[in-house]
């Protein structure tokens, strides 16, 4: 499978979608990630490279979704 490549303007998105969920404001199975689909569609590969591009960019997602 191709690694998945995230842009810095997608990244900082998707952390602005999960902290909204963090904060009660959605769920994040409901979370549009960068390839379209829903967070609960998508393969743990998928979700695990997407977070592996957020640390290399320097982004944390929220705690209460495994971040720091």
């Amino acid at each position: 499978m191709a690694k998945a490549i995230l842009g810095l303007e997608q990244a900082a998105d998707l952390v602005g979608r999960m902290k909204a969920a963090a904060e009660g404001r959605g769920r994040f199975t409901e979370i549009v990630m960068p390839n379209g689909q829903k967070l609960c569609d998508c393969t743990f590969g998928y979700v695990a490279e997407i977070g592996e591009a957020m640390q290399t960019m320097g982004l944390v997602m929220p705690e209460r979704f495994g971040g720091a």
